[in-house]
């Protein structure tokens, strides 16, 4: 019986359901067959062409300014451009670029519309990742692996993932999931940080490069076999196991750094190369030879090391760059073997004929460096899914990329969109910095605009965040610091230009030593005239034998630490690293066991000039601005909102007073005596001074000007006149007597319209507002036409269908109001159907009565409401199912 019973209900569910609503629901969106193709602006035609047929282009068309098409392409890269009333361009919204034979197109990537996509979005602590279906439309089988347990939002297709309780670092999402048809999705990273490093800005970075063979040998198994370079050029042991060996001791933290960049992990060739004067052997421990594109170099350590190293790292709060060579290989280097065409030839750099600016792109830093062709597509995204695969197997923080300006420019701006796509998917900060050596051209700075332009061009929306500040380091270092040969209003006056002559939003990297120049003690070391000499047999700088190198030293990452930037500190400067040019300046790191007095005394006052710039938000992201420069002192303010350092640099004046100093300040850094009040400097020191006391405005002539400010936070607002447009003529109906400037819209009154107003009229004037007493009736229609009242016309009307059906003069009253509305008011009429099959007008739809023109009514409205055939069926048909039911039931009993 329960069987019979329990059939009968599902006969009826089945009957029913076409009249009930379900729950299901489907993505809004799903991957498109086709593929879109857009360019906005105007023309008188815009066409597309391709690879996929350059001999056919494809007519766009144009709506509101935006011209498109779509197209069905296979999945793969194409070559594209837009044909602009018969000019040929790029597209303008689309960064990537690529050649097609000799000729430089936009490039698109087309996926394969039948697999799913992941976007991941976070917000706070919640991770929200979408499903956006392949074209089939098929839904998840299951959850990604990395967030299970999300919750599933079937109306909205998409996952949300609390994060709140995973640990405070760094973490990597890796997504991935088939649909029920068994398509892959494209995988997504989803990269973030939690905890107090999720704030962290690259404003706040305190680099610390590290030329990993030289630092610390943390695992000897590892070490390398010598090579027969010459004294200084070869292999010395460092490795990955050392650099994990220094984190984890806290000497990075307590120097205040937050960023490791380490020399390239590629394996590189175990034999030598002549060094640029073409006598003297150099091994390839530097890691700028790379024989191999995804093997780390056995004599570094293997990828559990680095993995390690990087994990550490970022337990500690510090993030890790890798060092990427995009200009060259090593001719050992599989990719020159199998694919030749890969590779230019050209002279080599800095030989007569082939400068180093002017033959860039062509040129060769070496004749075994073969030079990577970046106009050749497979080359170009060979190099580009090589360095994602380093950034993702190795969960990467940045980049530094080598030797920008001698590669196509292409090569960055597709490498910059390619990082950003894999890794910036919920809003973590991949850093890109460039190398991009440039010099300083003189005191003018028009005589520099070629050197900042060169920069410049690799930076901004698509291109890197950052790059190493040549500008800056020529320009200070080699003319302040080391030489002193200008004073400090030339420090300051080139300290401001690194701030208004760089790409807006780019996050600069200044520099007081790297591996490219002798070290800064050396070069401050005015005993010795040997700083330049690169080999033992010429005569190489020693331990400096007076303070004076270490105090330029502190004067010099003093600076650094407190301006604008990303600072770098070259490992071993910390402590005065002694050494000439390349390779003496590259010495194994010594630790403090080794260190004498001035080494030991300068290493204390970088870390806790480092120190500070972490628990600084002035110093890290303050704006510079100069309160005092001379030959010898220099007196600058980093202010933000919420926070004003005074830095007071004094290279030489003993004793060097400062008048009226307030009791409410305090002082960070440096040794001073303070008399109640003079504030007194000795020399060779540095002085960072908190401003304590009320932030503001401080300037009188500003609008928002704040007479208790004590410290300028930079907020100032000037008046300024601002245009007003309108309609400046007093005749128009929209005078406004605040305009300066007539736009055009000014609007004036009219004479209103008169005539016929009675809809009922042979003379009606639906333009009249006015009635001038000119209506005109039908013959059938005089006496009517006598009644002046405002209800003629619409006792006309009723009076015409009483002639025709009879209806009584009450009945007319009663219904006058109803006709009235219809006659008048025709938005509120509605169609409906009258019994004979003719279309009536449905005058009171809250009672379904429908006007057929012969006092005729039906109920069944064609505007709204559900059919009323279908639901009488869909009733009888259920009534029959529910008795042919019982029927059966009974016979059964």
């Amino acid at each position: 019986m329960r069987k019979e019973i329990y059939f009968c209900f599902i006969l009826i569910f089945v009957a029913y359901s076409p009249l009930l609503t379900t729950g299901t629901t489907e993505a809004s969106n799903l991957n498109s067959e086709s593929t879109e193709f857009s360019w906005a602006g105007s023309a008188n035609s815009v066409e597309l062409v391709g690879e996929w047929d350059w001999n056919n282009p494809i007519p766009m068309l144009e709506n509101n300014g935006v011209w498109t098409t779509n197209i069905t392409l296979i999945e793969g890269i194409y070559c594209y451009k837009f044909i602009v009333d018969g000019n040929y361009i790029f597209d303008p919204e689309n960064s990537y670029r690529g050649y097609c034979g000799e000729y430089e197109n936009s490039i698109i990537r087309v996926k394969n519309h039948t697999r799913p996509n992941l976007i991941p979005s976070l917000s706070g602590e919640i991770l929200t990742v979408s499903f956006i279906p392949g074209s089939d439309g098929a839904g998840p089988d299951g959850t990604p692996n990395s967030i299970q347990g999300a919750t599933w939002n079937p109306n909205t297709w998409e996952w949300t993932y609390d994060i709140s309780g995973l640990s405070d670092g760094k973490h990597t999402l890796h997504l991935t999931i088939d649909d029920l048809d068994g398509n892959s999705a494209y995988d997504q990273l989803a990269p973030f940080w939690k905890g107090e490093q999720s704030n962290f800005s690259w404003e706040d970075a305190l680099i610390y490069m590290i030329m990993t063979d030289r630092f610390v040998n943390g695992n000897t198994s590892n070490d390398p076999l010598q090579t027969g370079a010459s004294q200084g050029a070869d292999w010395m042991g460092g490795d990955f196991a050392g650099v994990t060996e220094k984190i984890e001791s806290g000497y990075f933290s307590n120097l205040g750094v937050n960023v490791l960049w380490l020399t390239p992990f590629n394996t590189g060739a175990n034999d030598t190369g002549k060094a640029s004067d073409s006598q003297h052997d150099v091994s390839a421990y530097h890691g700028y030879w790379p024989v191999e594109p995804r093997q780390i170099d056995p004599r570094l350590g293997t990828e559990n090391e680095l993995k390690n190293l990087v994990e550490v790292a970022h337990n500690s709060g510090i993030r890790v760059m890798m060092d990427y060579v995009i200009n060259h290989v090593h001719e050992n280097h599989s990719y020159f073997s199998e694919n030749p065409s890969w590779f230019n030839e050209g002279c080599i750099c800095g030989t007569s004929n082939c400068g180093w600016t002017e033959n860039r792109i062509e040129c060769q830093f070496a004749n075994y460096l073969p030079d990577v062709n970046w106009k050749n597509r497979e080359a170009s995204e060979q190099m580009i899914s090589d360095l994602l695969w380093w950034l993702e197997e190795f969960d990467l923080d940045g980049v530094r990329l080598d030797a920008v300006k001698h590669v196509d420019d292409l090569a960055i701006s597709n490498i910059v969109k390619n990082v950003n796509e894999r890794f910036e998917t919920v809003g973590t900060d991949y850093y890109l910095k460039g190398e991009t050596a440039m010099g300083w051209d003189g005191h003018s700075l028009e005589d520099n605009q070629d050197q900042y332009g060169t920069i410049n061009q690799y930076m901004g929306q698509d291109g890197l965040d950052g790059q190493a500040d040549f500008v800056l380091y020529h320009a200070v270092v080699d003319n302040v610091f080391t030489s002193g040969n200008m004073d400090y209003s030339h420090l300051d006056y080139w300290t401001h230009r690194s701030q208004d002559q760089y790409t807006a939003g780019s996050t600069m990297v200044p520099f007081v030593g790297s591996h490219d120049v002798p070290r800064f003690t050396s070069r401050a070391d005015s005993g010795t005239a040997d700083e330049w000499n690169q080999w033992v047999e010429d005569g190489l700088p020693g331990l400096p034998g007076s303070s004076d190198p270490y105090n330029a030293s502190l004067q010099a990452y003093g600076w650094l630490f407190t301006t604008p930037g990303a600072a770098m500190l070259y490992y071993g400067d910390e402590y005065g690293e002694y050494g000439g040019a390349d390779p003496d300046n590259r010495h194994m790191w010594r630790d403090n066991s080794t260190w004498n007095d001035n080494e030991n005394r300068l290493a204390e006052k970088i870390s806790e000039l480092g120190i500070l710039r972490q628990q600084s938000e002035a110093l890290r992201r303050g704006t510079y601005s100069t309160i005092m420069s001379s030959t010898d002192v220099l007196i600058y303010s980093m202010a933000t909102t919420q926070e004003s350092m005074n830095i007071i640099l004094n290279r030489g004046i003993s004793n060097y007073s400062i008048s009226d100093f307030s009791l409410n300040h305090s002082i960070l850094f440096g040794d001073y005596y303070f008399d109640g009040n003079n504030l007194s400097l000795p020399g060779n020191s540095i002085t960072i001074i908190e401003v304590n006391g009320n932030l503001g405005c401080t300037n009188n002539s500003a609008t928002n000007f704040d007479s208790g400010a004590i410290v300028d936070d930079g907020t100032c607002v000037y008046y300024v006149e601002e245009e007003v447009f309108g309609c400046e003529d007093p005749t128009a109906v929209n005078y406004n007597s605040n305009v300066t400037i007539d736009d055009g819209t000014c609007e004036y009154e009219t004479e209103p319209v008169t005539g016929c107003t009675a809809p009922s009229a042979q003379n009606y004037d639906v333009l009249a507002e006015i009635d001038d007493g000119s209506c005109t009736y039908s013959d059938n229609n005089t006496n009517n036409s006598l009644d002046n009242n405002t209800n003629a016309s619409s006792n006309n009307v009723t009076n015409q269908h009483s002639n025709q059906t009879g209806i009584t003069n009450e009945s007319i009253d009663e219904n006058n109001n109803a006709t009235q509305l219809e006659i008048d008011d025709e938005t509120k009429s509605e169609e409906c159907n009258c019994p004979d099959g003719s279309t009536g007008t449905l005058t009171n739809s809250s009672l379904d009565s429908c006007y057929c023109g012969s006092g005729q009514t039906d109920v069944e409205s064609k505007s709204s409401g559900m059919p009323l055939l279908p639901v009488t069926i869909a009733i009888f048909s259920l009534l029959f199912i529910v008795i042919s039911m019982l029927f059966f039931i009974r016979k059964n009993d």
